[in-house]
């Protein structure tokens, strides 16, 4: 349905997107969620493509993506594995941060080797005690001269178990701040998070900063802007990630509950004849539609630099990762046992749509922000009932 929607280069880019995910990820990603480690192979393989720096400016070594194509991509590669998209969603994040904020040294030491996929990156945000309150953050960042002395810890780092460069925020001198952590940084410590329930590939780790240092101009953009400027901007392209990723999982269920339907017989009955299944098609099919729609509102309001992207973006990871969710249990449900067995991929997809709901502010996080944004609008005066 979206091809309608894009431009002859956004076609050609969700074509190639596509025919290497069937190739090079839809294959085996079941074997790497059993093994919990995401192939050296693969993350070369989307390097050499030049898509783990593609939203990066051409005139920085990218291919210029727009966030429509961004989202293309996210929503190919989350079809064949949710975990995979986890490297292009922080990677990304990293990368645009830097070249967005980063100074001239910066951007020199790191965003070629960024854009190139030679250094991963990974966003490290998320702590136990803080959660989804980014504003409650306990990692501390102390001026010792020209160091940077950093404390404190981040856990369900995302790719963190391979990732070369972590974006680490904390607080220095009670503002917020976001800092660069190369990985053989000393002090620093990363200890691999197994046993996910989904996201199983995605290399997640705890870091342990204790007495690591860092120069003082390895902080990006100034003292206070970790929050407000930096993690916000970064997360418009991380729930992009998510948003797409969801569509992407929302076809693979289809296509598989389509599958089993046409082969699968009870009492002597096709799944496929039988209304209820073909309820269940009915939805799968409608939601994916709708989810598809919005995020491509929501890619394109961010392109058009629309007053209201923010608000799309959020309720675009929203709705998607919630239909996400409702697809894969519907598609277990016309599996049966077997889309419960581990080694199945709808068991996979049913564990990735959960963590697609929780990752980049939990959902809920998503509706409080996106119920202050409409009451705001309301109260301005800048809504209309028909808006």
């Amino acid at each position: 349905m979206l091809n309608r929607f894009l431009i002859p280069a956004q076609n050609a880019y969700l074509q190639a997107f596509e025919d290497f995910a069937a190739t090079e990820v839809a294959p085996f990603a079941d074997a790497w969620d059993l093994q919990e480690a995401t192939p050296h192979a693969v993350v070369q393989a989307l390097a050499s493509k030049g898509w783990l720096g593609g939203l990066a400016k051409p005139e920085n070594g990218g291919l210029g993506f727009d966030a429509t194509t961004f989202g293309l991509l996210n929503m190919a590669i989350g079809a064949g594995s949710g975990s995979l998209t986890g490297l292009l969603n922080v990677h990304s994040m990293v990368l645009k941060t830097i070249e967005d904020w980063g100074t001239a040294e910066q951007k020199q030491r790191f965003l070629p080797a960024l854009v190139k996929g030679e250094l991963l990156g990974a966003f490290a945000q998320t702590e136990v005690a803080a959660g989804g309150d980014s504003t409650n953050l306990g990692t501390r960042f102390e001026v010792q001269g020209d160091a940077l002395t950093i404390t404190g810890q981040k856990t369900w780092i995302t790719y963190a178990q391979i990732a070369d460069l972590f974006l680490v925020f904390g607080k220095l001198q009670g503002l917020d701040t976001a800092v660069l952590v190369p990985r053989s940084t000393p002090g620093l410590t990363v200890t691999p998070k197994k046993n996910m329930l989904g996201f199983k590939s995605a290399g997640l780790a705890i870091l342990d900063f204790a007495d690591c240092k860092v120069p003082v101009s390895h902080i990006v953009g100034k003292p206070g802007f970790g929050q407000s400027l930096i993690s916000t901007a970064a997360l418009d392209y991380g729930r992009i990630s998510v948003a797409w990723a969801a569509l992407g999982v929302q076809q693979a269920a289809l296509a598989a509950s389509a599958h089993r339907a046409r082969a699968r017989s009870t009492f002597g009955t096709l799944l496929a004849d039988q209304g209820i299944i073909r309820g269940y098609l009915a939805d799968m099919s409608g939601n994916l539609l709708a989810s598809q729609l919005v995020c491509l509102s929501a890619t394109r309001a961010k392109e058009a630099r629309e007053e209201d992207a923010l608000e799309q973006i959020l309720q675009a990871k929203l709705l998607a990762s919630q239909r996400a969710g409702e697809a894969a249990d519907k598609a277990v449900q016309i599996h049966g046992g077997h889309g419960c067995d581990e080694a199945n991929g709808v068991s996979r997809l049913y564990r990735d749509a959960k963590i697609l709901q929780v990752v980049e502010g939990s959902n809920e996080l998503q509706k409080m922000l996106i119920g202050r944004a409409v009451c705001d609008r309301y109260h301005n005066g800048t809504a209309s009932a028909f808006s």
